[in-house]
């Protein structure tokens, strides 16, 4: 059976001696070649460093002087590799060629600085003469913390893009953690100056960050929200411990096999006949309560992280997920609106509430019309992603004018802020299988879809009718089969959705319309009546203005009601929900608030590298 270290080193690239023209690795050539890269374009020091790297893991050299190079570039690579991949978030998905490419270009920077590292580590662990090694074992463990590291970002890359991790990564993270617990420097601290929280870490820190990221589940986060959590697990990771399991621990604890090249699950012991690569996961100090504590604690209050994540957290790292209902295959075609606008749209039957006309053209269009005369510069969507660019940075820093805008890039601007549009409302999706709560939908056509997680979606059988039965749900994962297919788990929330309009009521005055979903009450699962609502702008106690169309003698007449927004039942970065009430019945029931809680709810605040080639020039 091959050792841990024959399989960590089994696909290392062999080594030749440097001729003259090759790469000068003395302190003082990598310093002066150092100090002459243009690190403020990206474009040439991404091209330089990587091709540097690839060209001094095929030269033999001493593991000084190659760890001496692999560290002067081991925080600028960081940096350029997290700036790549901003280029790649908030966008449709499946990603288009050229962005994919930068997405494999991110995975090998980090392979390649990974391999580095592991050549300075061969080295070290060979090295029998203590004299030639002085600092053996703080420089391997500091060796082992460096490949941790890089593996971790190229699998965050791939999460924030749902996408499933490279072969082999996983592998290498479970042996590194085992090599290091082998030589007994677990534990030893190493200063890493590519961390943004803390200055230190240790082996089991930095391969408890990533593990506990990866069992949260960030398929079903937010892209935005994986980094966070990713950055402050930097902090948060020794509230965890991990060892080899023993017949002792408790049932209760979380179990993990580290023999496995995929995704870590939890498992039972019992489901494994070798038990010498189960270890146990303690994470009783990572429940709700602990997380709270340290969230208030926090130097850096930050938006990313909240109150809603911090369950989610808690739940993931403290309770065996198991799913309630079964799935069951199923093969059908189904329309599906993402977006609340869209939803909105399609529950009105396709037509546009009649507010919009006139209450956008005293606002949005005015305001267009406004800046087009100042000429005032502003970002915008991207470009087209099939036109060449002679530099993608200035799709993020560049402003645009209106007048420059496409006519497309006004239609996409259009549907985020309630513009007309929606010749496009609805796509058709696959159906893999379904439950009684929920279906998994596949994304399999040409092009790509505005998926995100946590969005709100409108799905009705009926394919071939303008009008139909649509049930109102919610995007809980997405996962990326491959580079043309999508994958994403839906939750549904409610059937028989109502398509209304709301306006805050504040100061004796009431706001702008905006579009909401009306969620009818389901007795059986005793749900209450709901109310889904942009994602921000409306808040727990608000009074809320609700028009919506009833049937009144038999006529369909549009209804104006003041309801009383209660408690919050989910809030994402593209919707909340609320149980409401008539406002009516709320302050009927309400009696016994003293004077000054009533007149507080009377006035309500608003609130291969041939790959390559083509995209250098882009970036």
């Amino acid at each position: 059976m091959p050792t841990l270290q024959q399989v960590l080193f089994k696909h290392l690239p062999k080594q030749v001696s440097p001729g003259k023209s090759d790469f000068n690795l003395k302190s003082s050539a990598v310093d002066q070649w150092f100090d002459s890269l243009p690190l403020a374009n990206i474009r040439v020091s991404t091209k330089h460093i990587y091709s540097v790297i690839k060209e001094v893991n095929g030269l033999s050299c001493s593991y000084k002087k190659r760890l001496y190079f692999l560290e002067k570039i081991h925080e600028p690579l960081v940096d350029l590799a997290s700036n790549l991949r901003r280029l790649n978030l908030n966008r449709e998905l499946p990603l288009d060629e050229k962005h994919q490419r930068i997405t494999r270009l991110i995975s090998k920077m980090h392979e390649q600085i990974s391999i580095g590292y592991k050549l300075v580590l061969k080295d070290l662990l060979n090295c029998s003469i203590f004299f030639l090694c002085s600092g053996r074992n703080k420089l391997t463990a500091q060796a082992i913390e460096r490949i941790i590291r890089h593996h971790s970002l190229s699998l965050i890359n791939s999460y924030q893009l749902y996408q499933m991790p490279d072969k082999g990564l996983w592998s290498d993270l479970h042996k590194l953690f085992l090599l290091a617990k082998q030589q007994k420097i677990v534990h030893k601290k190493i200063t890493d100056p590519s961390f943004q929280l803390i200055s230190e870490t240790s082996i089991k820190n930095i391969y408890l960050q990533i593990l506990l990221v990866s069992i949260a589940d960030p398929y079903s986060m937010s892209q935005h929200h994986i980094y966070s959590i990713f950055r402050q697990l930097e902090e948060w990771a020794p509230l965890a411990d991990i060892h080899s399991y023993q017949e002792t621990d408790e049932k209760d604890n979380l179990f993990i096999n580290l023999s496995e090249d995929k995704h870590p699950v939890f498992i039972s012991p019992q489901d494994s006949s070798k038990k010498s690569q189960i270890w146990t996961l303690d994470t009783s100090k990572l429940d709700y309560a602990h997380l709270m504590e340290h969230f208030h604690n926090m130097e850096n209050q930050t938006t990313e992280i909240n109150v809603n994540i911090l369950k989610q957290l808690s739940l993931a790292w403290g309770i065996v997920p198991s799913r309630e209902h079964s799935r069951r295959p199923a093969k059908s075609k189904l329309k599906v609106a993402i977006g609340l606008n869209n939803v909105h749209y399609v529950l009105n039957g396709y037509a546009d509430p009649e507010w919009l006309s006139n209450d956008e053209s005293e606002t949005g269009y005015q305001l267009s019309e406004e800046l087009l005369e100042t000429g005032a510069n502003f970002s915008t969507r991207t470009v087209e992603s099939t036109l060449k660019v002679n530099d993608i940075w200035g799709e993020v820093f560049t402003s645009k004018t209106l007048l420059n805008m496409t006519e497309k890039e006004t239609t996409l601007n259009n549907s985020d802020t309630g513009g007309p549009e929606h010749p496009d409302s609805h796509k058709y999706w696959n159906m893999v299988n379904e439950s009684i709560c929920g279906y998994c939908l596949q994304w399999e056509q040409k092009g790509s879809i505005n998926a995100k997680v946590g969005e709100i979606l409108a799905i009705s059988h009926e394919e071939d009718k303008k009008e139909g039965y649509w049930f109102v749900g919610t995007i809980r994962w997405i996962k990326c089969v491959d580079d043309h297919k999508i994958q994403a788990g839906i939750q549904i929330l409610a059937p028989n959705a109502i398509a209304v309009s709301t306006a805050k009521y504040s100061s004796m005055q009431e706001g702008i319309k905006s579009r909401a979903i009306l969620l009818p009450a389901i007795p059986v699962l005793k749900q209450p009546k709901t109310l889904i609502t942009t994602g921000l702008g409306y808040e727990v106690r608000d009074q809320v203005i609700l028009y919506e169309y009833r049937l009144v003698n038999a006529n369909i007449t549009r209804v104006k009601s003041k309801v009383v927004l209660l408690d919050t039942l989910e809030v994402t970065a593209h919707f909340s929900r609320f149980k409401y009430l008539p406002a009516e019945e709320f302050y009927g029931t309400d009696q016994n608030k003293s004077p000054s809680k009533k007149a507080q709810y009377d006035t309500l605040s608003l609130d291969g590298d041939s790959d390559f080639d083509s995209i250098w020039d882009d970036l």
